[in-house]
């Protein structure tokens, strides 16, 4: 049931998710040379006190799982979701995705982080995967990966 809830919600989030004042952003994800099934990855951003604002990317092909990404999870599902961005198939070893979402103009230099969790079947599941200030310093910057995820790259 709670996967059904989750898929609607990311439905409705992008249908309804664009804000008027956004700019669009590119995220380029490179996964790392790993063993083992595909990931799942959620791109998602909080404010300077961690304390969620929106779901960028979700990365899965079966929405059961992301309730294994325990951090994003509990805070998607507290805050009924934001998702004002897009959807794809989880990515296996060596993979590459990027992609533009609309982010809003008051995400962006105003103390808001992107954050990457994964989780990949019968392995491990990252909290800290990887994660990047929304500011112009870290425009286009790459940002090393902890375990599934190369390389995370945000440009605007």
């Amino acid at each position: 049931m709670k996967s059904i809830v989750l898929a609607n919600t990311l439905a409705l989030g992008l249908l309804f998710g664009a804000e008027a004042n956004a700019r669009p952003v590119t995220i380029d994800l490179t996964m790392a040379d790993y063993s083992g099934n595909p990931a799942f990855l959620v791109a998602y951003v909080v404010d300077e006190k961690g304390l969620y604002a929106s779901t960028l990317y979700a990365a899965g092909s079966n929405g059961r799982y992301f309730e294994h990404l325990d951090r994003w999870y509990r805070m998607f599902m507290r805050n009924r979701g934001n998702v004002d961005g897009t959807t794809g198939a989880s990515m296996g070893a060596g993979g590459h995705a990027n992609f533009t979402v609309e982010v809003p103009d008051k995400l962006l230099n105003a103390g808001f982080t992107l954050r990457i969790e994964s989780a990949v079947e019968s392995q491990y599941y990252v909290a800290d995967e990887a994660a990047t200030p929304l500011d112009d310093a870290h425009n286009g910057v790459a940002v090393n990966g902890t375990r599934y995820l190369s390389t995370l790259t945000v440009s605007y």
